[in-house]
């Protein structure tokens, strides 16, 4: 909290900017969360961050200004759909491939939240399971850090691709895959297809015009994600949405995430962001 607080102040102080002319912040967080309240419910990926007041925080540490807090992803869709890889489009799924995996749904217009908010967490959707009945469905599986086994997200996010070959970095394992080392290349395949299966369902289940893929992954390894999910829709999914969805990389890099908290706060204090809320 001291870390992001004094990165907005030094941005604040870089732009000749006092704290109390600035209206709104916009902070990216993982989930699952309350983007309405600010809180933070669990995220599986940051020890301490349990129905954690992000929002409350972050404010109380800059002054009192207003901070409007969302998952990372929705702030990366609501930055590709305004100035994007999906600008305009009203029927579209974002994928995030990187340390995590992770989505966000906008279907006919307005981002798909969910009863509890966690609609688009397709980081977790189920790909994988144990073939042998006479075994546990999640017998040699990674077990994912939501406490499940075979979501995409155990089997194709970086760090669970770091982790599966024992080393701190994914760009290890993509480099001994490409030299040929067998165990790299299983881990690599076996993430080939944990993506390939989740851009089927996608495709099959929500019907999208557009997928739009980003992350760190996807950005330096397309080969590895993009193509393999190009090649599983035209292959495996219903002929119909198949013929219809454009999968595509995101536009806008690494920073997309602060442009779409840029573009959320605005929208929010404006009143104009009720397509994502």
């Amino acid at each position: 909290m001291r870390a992001i607080a004094d990165a907005a102040r030094a941005s604040a102080s870089e732009a000749g900017l006092p704290l109390h002319e600035i209206v709104a912040v916009g902070c990216a967080a993982p989930g699952p969360l309350d983007h309405r309240t600010g809180l933070v419910h669990e995220a599986p990926n940051l020890v301490g961050f349990i129905e954690f007041p992000l929002g409350a925080r972050l404010s109380e540490a800059l002054a009192g200004v207003s901070v409007f807090v969302d998952r990372d992803t929705a702030m990366a869709a609501i930055a590709e759909r305004a100035i994007g890889a999906a600008r305009g489009a009203r029927d579209f799924v974002y994928v995030t491939v990187s340390t995590g995996l992770g989505g966000t749904i906008v279907s006919d217009g307005r981002m798909l939240r969910g009863t509890t908010n966690t609609a688009g967490e397709i980081g977790h959707w189920p790909v994988a399971f144990q073939l042998d009945t006479s075994r546990d469905a999640g017998a040699d599986l990674p077990r994912c850090g939501c406490g499940s086994f075979g979501c995409a997200e155990s089997l194709a996010a970086g760090r669970n691709v770091a982790d599966a070959y024992g080393v701190s970095d994914a760009a290890e394992v993509f480099a001994a895959a490409a030299r040929g080392e067998a165990r790299a290349v299983t881990i690599i395949t076996r993430a080939e297809r944990a993506l390939a299966n989740l851009a089927v369902g996608l495709v099959n289940v929500l019907n999208p015009a557009l997928i739009v893929v980003g992350g760190s992954i996807a950005d330096h390894q397309p080969g590895h994600v993009l193509d393999p999910m190009r090649r599983a829709i035209a292959e495996r999914a219903f002929r119909a949405p198949a013929a219809a969805v454009r999968l595509v990389p995101a536009a806008l890099g690494a920073d997309v995430g602060m442009l779409g908290a840029v573009f959320a706060a605005r929208e929010r204090l404006s009143g104009r962001g009720e397509w994502f809320l």
